[in-house]
């Protein structure tokens, strides 16, 4: 966050306490309202408040706030979250029943707050709501304190910011005395402020029928989904966001979590950030093809939990098990048996995993299978490297026999040779894959350092571990901006052997009521024996469902250094499915997204890796994607592939709007996020660098909206 700052701020200052100008117990007493170009008497330490108070009508255009009154207020944003600092009244004497004050910012407990001392001791506190409205300002609104008990003495504010996480700012405005108390009219706003209700969710929540045909019809005119509706309409309107690639249909997502297939149909759920509550509860979609989304009401609400973050889902023959991260309580499981998945209820009511010296690890991100009549779960987080003593991956294996109470047992990773110091097994997703004796187990997760990850090995069911055999990566650069986020995967249906995965990506510019998206479903395999991939990825789902528009370009010679323009192939939501020959050259470039003039454009490279004729590299680069400002630039996605000599480049490659992803003669993947900002960014170019290549053929159709209904 931005601080409201603006330098040559000369307003009146009301810093004193000034009574009002009627008389009786019900006159208001300012103690501050921040209007001026100092904070006074006050004591300003640390940096986050800066010498003088902000100015809300002059903010930067991506944070501003409402509820405070006149311009002068208190923002500690002051250089961002990562300030912190204090800001101290003058004594002064309490002489009403109550004490109002418009508050927002961060909740966070003794660190985003105010306090009330009398005799230096803290007699009251109040933290900030942590919640936008729906333009996505900050909230203030009325918070107060009976000090009735305290009349006569004298008193001191504090004003305090220690936290230099996300919300790690206090907004207060306009203190004043009162005889009755200020109300908040933001709704539910006490419930944000309030200790006692801080974990119960603002977002409307319903109780659907139990039969299909029923909840069917409850949805026609469920509130949610209408709001979804109008928002999504609004968010089509920004030209990059997603028409094929799934993202949240209000405000932010970030991880995938659960993805399975129960009654014919997949779900997807993910961290939804609703924006009268911005805590992370489960958003839900599901699907019948695996890329045509349809929003559902958020799945599962924060309580007793302060948020909802990742975990996983257990398909079971009469239910679906939910295991997630419950923030600052433990590992939380709910179970749902309806059609539609609509109606979740927490086994317990609490935690059924909980930190203690039993669990040398943190609690986070649970994942969840069933063996025999037992289940497991691991857990993510890291530890030393029994060898090395660096500090890897690991994942941490759990039992129980009825869901409820867990026995840890140990790390659940062996041999695990291609951890990279610093990395941390969070999000994991353990399946089989492969079918008879190539059978193996694969373990997806994201790493805070690396990104999307993944390890193969040998399930040794009688140890209790994963030996692994191999590692790789689904992310090849930097996590953020725009790198591959978070996996979520379940078995592909019918026991194929192959495994269904999908990954968030992370943004690269700010994007008003919105910010990541989902990549396009995948379905992994286990590469054939003496492959050196190891793994096979190809996309997943009824793709072909969305091909309109089909144009071809047949065999085309690249004479090395000519540029090629394509001049029937246009587009910015396309499939493109290009064979390239690359001859003696050394490397094929394709640009695609790509403005006349080559002011922007997004590049695809393959090229030959030297003294090793079996292996190309393929590389996505989008450092000239965009001419926008405030596009974060980024090291260009680079991955090695098998390609064996007289085997052609085939590029599968996907064009939406805000993102570019590549699959490489089903052998490698890569994604990045891009901002083109030009309209006629549509072209598409190819060159050989080196050597002569030739295009073998070259088809591309324009793809449809999957909310076009």
């Amino acid at each position: 966050m931005r601080n409201l700052r603006a330098a040559g701020a000369a307003l009146a200052m009301a810093m004193a306490a000034v009574p009002s100008t009627s008389s009786g117990q019900d006159d208001e007493i300012l103690i501050a309202g921040f209007e001026g170009g100092s904070y006074g008497d006050w004591k300003v330490e640390g940096k986050a408040f800066g010498d003088r108070p902000a100015v809300a009508n002059d903010p930067p255009p991506d944070n501003t706030v409402t509820g405070h009154r006149g311009n002068g207020l208190v923002n500690s944003c002051l250089g961002g979250d990562r300030s912190v600092g204090r800001l101290t009244s003058p004594p002064f004497p309490i002489e009403r029943d109550h004490l109002s004050f418009l508050i927002g910012g961060g909740n966070h407990a003794g660190k985003t707050c105010i306090n009330l001392l009398v005799d230096g001791k803290v007699v009251r506190t109040a933290v900030g709501p942590a919640t936008k409205d729906r333009e996505l300002r900050e909230v203030m609104d009325w918070t107060s304190w009976d000090v009735g008990e305290f009349k006569g003495r004298k008193a001191t504010l504090e004003i305090v910011d220690a936290h230099s996480g996300g919300w790690g700012h206090i907004n207060i405005d306009h203190i004043v005395q009162t005889g009755t108390p200020r109300r908040p009219t933001f709704p539910n706003f006490a419930r944000l402020t309030d200790p006692a209700l801080q974990h119960v969710s603002r977002v409307p929540k319903f109780t659907y029928p139990e039969t299909l045909d029923a909840q069917e019809e409850a949805l026609k005119d469920d509130p949610l989904l209408k709001r979804f509706a109008e928002s999504r309409k609004e968010l089509l309107k920004d030209p990059h966001y997603p028409r094929y690639h799934f993202s949240s249909p209000e405000h932010r997502l970030n991880d995938p979590n659960g993805l399975c297939f129960w009654q014919d149909r997949w779900h997807l759920f993910y961290q939804g950030y609703p924006p009268e509550d911005p805590r992370q509860h489960w958003g839900h979609a599901i699907s019948d093809d695996l890329i045509h989304w349809r929003d559902l009401p958020y799945a599962i609400y924060p309580g007793p939990e302060r948020a909802c973050f990742s975990g996983s889902t257990l398909v079971e023959d009469d239910r679906v098990v939910a295991m997630y991260h419950g923030t600052r309580v433990g590992t939380m499981v709910a179970v749902a048996d309806d059609p539609l998945l609509l109606n979740w209820e927490k086994l317990t009511g609490k935690p059924v995993i909980t930190p203690g010296p039993e669990r040398p690890h943190k609690l986070y991100d649970p994942f969840l299978w069933k063996r025999g009549d037992t289940y497991y779960a691991i857990i993510g987080d890291r530890r030393k490297h029994p060898e090395t003593g660096q500090i890897v991956r690991a994942e941490f294996l759990q039992r129980s026999k009825d869901l409820i109470t867990w026995e840890y047992l140990h790390p659940f990773l062996e041999n695990d040779r291609w951890a990279r110091p610093g990395d941390d097994g969070a999000c994991p997703y353990f399946l089989p894959i492969g079918t008879g004796e190539q059978r193996k187990h694969i373990l997806l997760h994201f790493s805070h350092k690396s990104g999307g990850m993944y390890v193969l090995g040998d399930y040794d069911t009688q140890r209790d571990k994963l030996v692994v055999t191999h590692g790789g990566d689904f992310n090849h650069g930097p996590v953020v901006p725009g790198g591959v986020h978070a996996p979520s995967a379940c078995p592909a249906p019918a026991n194929a052997g192959a495994v269904i995965a999908i990954f968030n990506v992370n943004p690269a510019k700010d994007t008003k009521g919105w910010n990541q998206l989902m990549t396009l479903p995948m379905r992994l395999i286990l590469a054939p024996p003496g492959d050196p991939d190891r793994l096979h990825i190809a996309p997943a789902g009824d793709i072909e469902s969305l091909r309109h528009r089909h144009r071809r370009v047949e065999q085309t010679r690249l004479p090395a250094g000519k540029q090629i323009v394509l001049e029937t192939i246009r587009g910015n939501t396309m499939e493109i499915k290009a064979v390239i020959d690359p001859g003696n050259a050394r490397a094929v470039v394709l640009e695609v997204l790509r403005s006349p003039g080559a002011e922007e454009y997004t590049r695809i490279t393959a090229t030959k890796n030297p003294g090793d004729a079996g292996s190309t590299t393929i590389t996505l680069d989008n450092s000239r994607s965009s001419t926008l400002p405030g596009v974060r630039s980024r090291p260009p996605e680079k991955a090695r592939f098998a390609l064996p000599r007289n085997e052609p480049v085939e590029l599968r490659v996907f064009i939406d709007r805000s993102i570019v992803e590549v699959f490489a003669n089903g052998r490698q993947f890569l994604a990045l996020r891009v901002y083109p900002s030009r309209e006629d960014s549509l072209g598409m170019a190819l060159r050989a660098e080196g050597g002569e290549a030739a295009l073998k053929s070259l088809d591309a159709w324009e793809m449809k909206s999957i909310y076009d209904r």
